[in-house]
């Protein structure tokens, strides 16, 4: 009889599953995507420490992620995109710095930014 009491718990451990063991493994990290995210995102380049910290592996593939990131830092930084950005009131992307004409883009960005503040402002 007193086994019987025994029996729930019996089950119960049974039915125990480690959520560890059918862990999917960890996919290879696209360093094209990741540099385009990075700049899509408004970040400044960073270094691989920081590049390997952040996706936690250590194998970084530095000339993709920079072919990433200029393609991103391109669409981000496009002038028509930087005056929606400005309008919506988001803050100038730091990944558009580095850029040779970075005062024009600024100036598209401000412009953006005023005709905003000009809007709310009259409401």
């Amino acid at each position: 009889m007193r086994y019987v009491a025994l029996l729930p718990l019996l089950l119960l451990c049974a039915c125990y599953v480690d959520p560890y063991t059918h862990a999917p493994a960890a996919a290879p990290t696209d360093w094209y995507q990741a540099g385009w995210n990075d700049a899509m995102s408004g970040h400044p380049i960073r270094s691989n420490l920081v590049i390997a910290h952040m996706h936690n592996d250590e194998n970084v593939d530095r000339e993709e992620w920079l072919k990433g990131y200029a393609e991103g830092q391109q669409r981000i930084c496009d002038p028509q995109l930087l005056l929606l950005l400005g309008q919506s009131g988001k803050s100038f992307p730091a990944s558009c710095e580095t850029l040779p004409d970075v005062s024009k883009r600024r100036t598209q960005w401000e412009k953006g930014n005023h005709e905003e503040f000009q809007r709310s402002f009259l409401r």
